[in-house]
């Protein structure tokens, strides 16, 4: 059976694809032109690679990747083999062939991996069709796992996907505990008043990550953007107070799915319980806004963890980063 490269999708192989999402396959369901785009339209800094197995005028499989323009690694993004076509090499094939494709002389590993710059949307098994704007890696439930694995890949980070729905969610009464306690030593959680608060950058800077620095700091120089849920600390009678940590903003996305851009306390200001009250507030604050889930995920080593679980997410599928090293 040939291998041919696409340029663009055909019916054949849109087909397949919408045969197995949302199925055995977790990926969202995309209409023709969501298909096309993520696929096949240009994206900056990247070349995309769709491969296409087809018996006839049907699509028997296909595997997609991304070549990085200025690093040393191209990604693997979606393989996919029609169940009629399976234990035939199709698709140890196809990969070897999407590896082949995405060579070039820069390239030291390919991933499978939470990296990848075309993650692909994701629904929440056992949930109303209730998904995550990303693909983390290789679903550890589905056999694709193991087909990686004999392909020479290699574990190198766990993703776990946490999920909550927010539609009677109800503060943890340890949780109101928390807040009581940080409120006798002058912390409290609120939105962010420009106003009233200071020191914004200078607690982005000891947070210590450039992106969510941006993300905050454009935030609140913005008119009309979505309220910031900060953590302030009343050090004075005057009425103002220091921005110790910060989550949010206080957005809900079309899906329904409440967003998170980022949780964090300053350095100097941890230890009193600041990053679960945040986070549960800001599930409080979006479950007000018409919030009806709430999806992350996390890294199994991620200390964070303990926040999310703190306000009642569970962990609801587990995803594998995946590397193979060229030699």
């Amino acid at each position: 059976m040939d291998i041919t490269r696409l340029n663009s999708g055909t019916d054949s192989v849109y087909r397949l694809f919408c045969e197995y999402a949302e199925g055995e396959q977790l990926y969202k369901r995309l209409d023709r032109e969501a298909f096309e785009d993520k696929f096949f339209s240009p994206q900056m800094g990247y070349e995309k690679v769709f491969l296409c197995a087809e018996n006839g005028e049907s699509a028997a499989g296909f595997a997609a990747g991304m070549i990085s323009l200025d690093k040393d690694v191209s990604y693997v993004t979606a393989i996919l083999v029609s169940a009629e076509y399976r234990r035939m090499g199709l698709g140890k094939a196809l990969l070897s062939a999407l590896e082949a494709a995405m060579k070039t002389p820069e390239t030291k590993k390919y991933e499978f991996s939470f990296y990848n710059p075309q993650s692909l949307p994701w629904i929440v098994p056992g949930t109303p069709r209730h998904d995550h704007p990303g693909y983390p890696g290789v679903d550890m439930i589905n056999t694709g796992y193991v087909f990686m694995k004999n392909m020479g890949y290699h574990d190198y980070a766990y993703q776990n996907s946490y999920y909550h729905k927010l539609e009677n969610y109800v503060m943890p009464a340890d949780i109101e505990s928390i807040e009581e306690s940080a409120a006798r030593q002058g912390y409290a959680v609120t939105y962010y008043d420009k106003n009233r608060h200071y020191g914004a950058e200078e607690c982005m800077d000891a947070i210590g990550s450039a992106g969510w620095k941006n993300t905050v700091l454009n935030n609140i120089n913005t008119e009309d953007a979505p309220p910031l849920l900060i953590a302030e600390h009343v050090e004075a009678d005057n009425g103002t107070a220091r921005m110790v940590g910060f989550t949010g903003p206080v957005y809900v996305q079309e899906s329904g799915r409440g967003y998170l851009a980022g949780l964090g306390v300053h350095p100097d200001h941890r230890g009193h319980g600041l990053g679960k009250l945040l986070f549960c507030k800001l599930c409080g604050a979006l479950k007000d806004e018409g919030a009806r889930f709430m999806t992350l995920f996390t890294g199994e080593t991620n200390r964070a963890r303990s926040i999310y679980e703190a306000a009642g997410m569970k962990i609801v599928r587990c995803f594998s980063c995946m590397r193979k090293e060229i030699k």
